[in-house]
């Protein structure tokens, strides 16, 4: 890169940039520089000393005091070249956030008060799906999947011979997703979960004894959540089923109070998605990664509403305990609980206000 020294005095905004900076973000981007000892990314100009990227940098700067900031002068581009730049470079910063990666960052700083920079999460983010491991999406892993099965069955139910689970009558509105086990004092106060990517829990199945100890620890847990993607081959979907439910009998037999995930597809899968789950017991439903502001309506909304009306007339569940964003019009005796990613906005949103 070009890097030069130049006075601000000598620098050019450009008159028609469409990125508007409030007193308040520039007042943010100035704490950030103070924060770093120092403006630590240049300030992108042309060879008229005109700002093609950095408007709000510059404008901080100015706010600090500062006589002189570093450039990068980039004087191989054509106007074209340069207009697209800038609003390329304003359009990408709006960008996506990974939220599980984000919450962990922000939650390992601790000689910082974040609090200072508004941060604030939006109402309908969601978690980035990330592509599972390179060993889970190779079928030659898959090659010893039964070895437990068949040293260990179950009462089968239905065509396909679903493992049947037990009913129970465990209710709580403490939801822990398993993966973080540790950041608990108090398991036992806990109901498990594993509403989150099923590749961080793959090895719930594949080591089924592995995880008992601390599963043993907490209030209850709720089986498995195998994905259900309408997408998938109706062999999967039903290998999905088969998971969740060898899983929960598994651990019941061993003493776990296990609550019945129930989760299911289109009406085709109404075929095989209940199956296993006893009637009249505690069950637990998730809105997880189903309701969506972009798509949340017509064929969508009515999936979900038909296969929730489908479980209360088969199964007759005596609670639902609901994790996610509620819907309307569902009926039911329902404990709402919120989302991992709920209660993470309503963290940091509450971080954010509190020196505002």
């Amino acid at each position: 890169m070009n890097i030069i020294e130049k006075k601000i005095s000598e620098l050019k905004a450009y008159e028609n940039n469409p990125k508007i900076h409030t007193d308040r973000q520039i007042e943010l981007i100035a704490k950030s520089i103070e924060m770093t000892k120092g403006l630590r990314q240049p300030i992108v100009i042309d060879s008229d000393n005109v700002v093609v990227v950095g408007h709000g940098r510059l404008l901080a700067c100015k706010q600090l005091g500062y006589d002189t900031v570093p450039c990068e002068l980039v004087d191989d581009l054509t106007e074209d070249e340069i207009k697209a730049y800038r609003l390329i470079d304003n359009e990408l910063a709006k960008g996506e956030i990974d939220l599980d990666l984000f919450v962990d960052e922000i939650e390992s700083i601790g000689e910082i008060d974040m609090s200072e920079f508004d941060i604030e999460i939006p109402e309908d983010i969601e978690p980035v799906k990330r592509e599972p491991k390179e060993d889970d999406r190779d079928p030659s892993c898959q090659h010893n999947v039964f070895e437990n099965q068949e040293l260990m069955q179950f009462p089968l139910v239905g065509f396909y011979g679903i493992p049947e689970m037990k009913a129970t009558k465990t209710v709580g509105d403490k939801f822990l997703r398993f993966m973080d086990w540790k950041e608990v004092d108090d398991p036992e106060n806990y109901i498990a979960h594993f509403y989150y990517d099923d590749y961080k829990f793959i090895s719930a199945w594949r080591e089924p004894e592995k995880y008992l100890e601390r599963l043993m620890q907490f209030k209850a847990v709720v089986s498995p959540d195998f994905s259900l993607y309408t997408d998938f081959p109706r062999a999967l979907q039903i290998l999905s089923c088969y998971r969740r439910q060898w899983c929960g009998a598994y651990w019941q037999h061993l003493g776990i109070d296990v609550i019945p995930d129930v989760v299911w597809g289109d009406k085709e899968s109404f075929s095989f998605c209940f199956d296993g789950i006893p009637k009249k017991s505690v069950v637990a439903v998730s809105s997880v990664g189903v309701k969506r502001d972009s798509d949340w309506n017509g064929d969508n909304a009515e999936m979900f509403k038909a296969g929730y009306d489908e479980m209360l007339n088969r199964l007759q569940p005596t609670k639902i305990l609901f994790y996610g964003d509620m819907i309307d019009g569902l009926e039911g005796d329902i404990i709402q609980i919120p989302s991992y990613y709920a209660e993470k906005r309503a963290y940091l949103n509450d971080l954010a206000k509190k020196k505002r």
